[in-house]
């Protein structure tokens, strides 16, 4: 009888101990996993967000806007109308509750700016602003940690192909600043997302955040012809290659073809009236990009496809992309510009640099730094250039690296002809 007893109270404390751990394990389970959705008919909520809460709201235009947080959240959200197709999720980590006010719009000066902030600077980057959605948020006390991401999808105004970053702007700067954005597969879903965070915003401060495509800037010699083409015109460069001249080289270059279905030969190639449109616009802005060549030729878009076809068949012209668009050159058997002046393929103060090595070889960074006066970073960097152009050579002379023209490429050969 007692052994029986002791048995029962040994069988009633173990289903109290499993009934407590799994009432426990599901208070711990609805505190780290309280997800919901709202349906929002319109551009504007407002809502309370408890902690350890992750809320999705959908609203008009498929705007998706997710908020994850460990702090109680008074939130209102705004959308522009015109806005559509974005997604954006903000992770909150804060000690004290917050009241958290968003509004978004396509455009800073919608949001009354009289003089909107500068783009971002970084590098010799570009950046273009053509994400249309920008956020403005401010809140009642300092956010210790903020979170941002958004999934890298067109649908969602951001190309997978292209680089991005987050930027930040608040009213006491002058420009927009860049926060380091890195991308993160989602392995279930082969979903890649932009993520940044900034830590530490202020109190009664306006905050805006925004996405902008990043475009490097290339330092081979399809972009120093873009480049230089925009900067000193391209009236230089049609003088140095005239149509009759180019011709003349197609003509007697001695280049394998293979014309794959093309049956035409190399006169009735340059004879047509639309292929000499495209060539004298190659010609004349090397770089040209198709949708400008579509723009001055006239030609229709299946026409002009099938004639620069013709044209890279017979290596009249070449291409190579850049960015976002095909770039299109005069084609050289050796390279797209040995036959140029290679004194165009750099900026002003590249060539510059480069004279002085030449007028005064063994020179270094230092003493370059001094007689330009400039910041010791860009000299360095246009030195960099002409190293990867292979017009200068390095040799070290105890702590200091001297450079020294290199007489053995194809510029200095070129000038001494």
């Amino acid at each position: 009888m007692i052994k029986l007893k002791i048995k029962n109270r040994s069988k009633l404390f173990s289903i109290f101990i499993l009934l407590l751990v799994f009432i426990n394990f599901n208070i711990l389970i609805s505190q780290v996993l309280s997800y919901r959705t709202e349906n929002i008919p319109g551009f504007s909520t407002h809502d309370k967000v408890n902690p350890n809460d992750s809320v999705k709201y959908m609203f008009n235009n498929s705007i998706i806007f997710d908020i994850s947080t460990d702090s109680f959240i008074d939130l209102n959200i705004e959308y522009e109308s015109n806005i559509e197709n974005r997604q954006i999720f903000f992770q909150i980590n804060n000690s004290n509750p917050i009241s958290l006010n968003i509004t978004s719009k396509a455009l800073m000066q919608n949001f009354g700016i009289s003089r909107p902030p500068q783009g971002p600077r970084r590098g010799d980057n570009q950046f273009q602003y053509k994400y249309n959605c920008i956020l403005r948020f401010k809140t009642n006390t300092t956010i210790e940690h903020l979170t941002v991401s958004s999934i890298k999808k067109s649908l969602y105004g951001l190309n997978p192909n292209l680089d991005y970053s987050l930027a930040l702007y608040e009213p006491s700067q002058d420009s927009w600043v860049l926060i380091d954005t890195i991308e993160e597969l989602n392995e279930s879903s082969s979903e890649i997302s932009l993520i940044a965070s900034v830590s530490n915003l202020q109190v009664d401060t306006e905050y805006y955040v925004t996405f902008y495509e990043v475009t490097k800037v290339f330092d081979d010699w399809i972009l120093v012809i873009v480049l230089i083409v925009g900067v000193v015109g391209i009236a230089s460069l049609a003088i140095l290659i005239s149509k009759k001249d180019y011709f003349q080289y197609l003509k007697t270059r001695t280049i394998p073809i293979e014309k794959g279905a093309h049956r035409l030969s190399l006169e009735d190639v340059l004879e047509n009236e639309n292929r000499n449109k495209i060539i004298d616009l190659i010609l004349k802005e090397p770089g040209i990009h198709f949708n400008e060549l579509l723009r001055k030729t006239e030609i229709a878009a299946g026409n002009l496809v099938w004639h620069l076809d013709i044209l890279e068949t017979y290596k009249v012209v070449g291409k190579k992309r850049i960015g976002n668009f095909i770039a299109y050159f005069p084609y050289y058997q050796k390279n797209p510009i040995s036959n140029l002046d290679l004194q165009l393929s750099k900026s002003k103060l590249t060539l510059e640099i480069l004279e002085m090595i030449e007028k005064e070889p063994g020179l270094w960074n230092s003493i370059i730094t001094k007689h330009f006066k400039v910041d010791h970073k860009t000299i360095q960097y246009h030195v960099n250039k002409l190293k990867d152009l292979n017009l200068i050579n390095f040799k070290s002379d105890g702590r200091k690296k001297k450079i020294f023209p290199n007489l053995e490429s194809d510029y200095f050969n070129h000038n001494k002809d």
